[in-house]
């Protein structure tokens, strides 16, 4: 991790109007944010990371913002996580995970790369000792064209969701299919390191939208809950669709298939201020969820 976006942002913090800044929200020093990622509890306090463009206050090659706090209200700053500049995130780091094992906190994530027309999007792996200093895998990226195989389109491929059950490590990624559909893939690894494909989880249908982004799969109430963010999901009973929303899908798991039966299904919100919610776990069994909440200023 280069110093110098950290630098920057210290220099320029202190030139930001402060007028209409979010007292609860959470917000970055300066700069761009959107999708929130890696939140994790981790030595007593929730690690909350985010997409982040430090340099203007609009889209940009993505960083990984991040902040912790004991409350979830009161948030202290800390230093840029990742940037991106290594050959398979050259084009930003985008969105993902984090997992605490043995002390130590990894980070799962998406490498963009879009360079001459063509777009990959793989994923990979840093890890800390202390939570806030990071370094990338030397031999990422972990998730990649072997791995996905024909399941998925490696110019949709992202957002992995990295969680341990029984002794394996899982992963839940989205992307799409051959015909435009959402679908949600599910790889395992015993160590982090080597994964294998392991099954599509779920595929969406016509109506359900053409992209699913930011899955996460979880226990809730004696029910497995898969919420995702669908791209252009039709507006159950209305004649239209909606370009961004949150939907949760409410079923069972059968862990030896890989596969999601699904019960039943609802928007979590319509979006767009509510939107790639993510979840973590503290260390009272709470299951605590974040959104990005977008702002825009005409």
């Amino acid at each position: 991790m280069s110093q110098s976006v950290n630098k920057y942002i210290l220099e320029n913090k202190n030139k930001i109007n402060q007028t209409f800044r979010n007292k609860f929200h959470l917000m970055p020093t300066l700069g761009w944010m959107n999708d929130p990622n890696g939140f994790v509890y981790y030595k007593g306090e929730y690690h909350l990371f985010y997409q982040y463009y430090p340099y203007d206050s609009v889209w940009g090659p993505m960083h990984w913002g991040h902040a912790k706090s004991k409350d979830l209200i009161h948030w202290e700053d800390l230093p840029v996580a990742l940037e991106p500049g290594e050959t398979y995130d050259a084009d930003g780091c985008f969105s993902g995970s984090a997992i605490v094992v043995e002390d130590k906190l990894y980070l799962l994530y998406t490498g963009h790369y879009e360079r001459n027309g063509e777009r990959r999007e793989t994923q990979c792996l840093a890890v800390s000792t202390d939570g806030i200093v990071f370094k990338k895998y030397e031999k990422n990226p972990v998730i990649s064209e072997k791995q996905l195989q024909k399941y998925g389109d490696i110019s949709d491929f992202r957002d992995p969701k990295v969680f341990y059950r029984e002794g394996v490590f899982y992963t839940v990624v989205a992307t799409k299919s051959e015909t435009n559909l959402g679908r949600i893939l599910l790889f395992e690894s015993k160590d982090l390191f080597d994964w294998q494909f392991k099954s599509i989880l779920l595929e969406g249908k016509k109506h359900q939208g053409i992209m699913w982004e930011c899955p996460d799969l979880f226990e809730l109430d004696n029910k497995d809950v898969l919420i995702m963010s669908p791209i252009e999901m039709e507006r159950q009973g209305y004649a239209y669709y909606n370009i961004n929303s949150t939907v949760a899908f409410v079923g069972e798991m059968d862990w030896n298939e890989g596969k999601f039966s699904v019960e039943n299904y609802h928007e979590i919100d319509t979006g767009l201020d509510f939107y790639a919610p993510q979840t973590c776990q503290d260390d009272e069994g709470n299951r605590v969820m974040v959104a990005w909440m977008q702002m825009d200023v005409a």
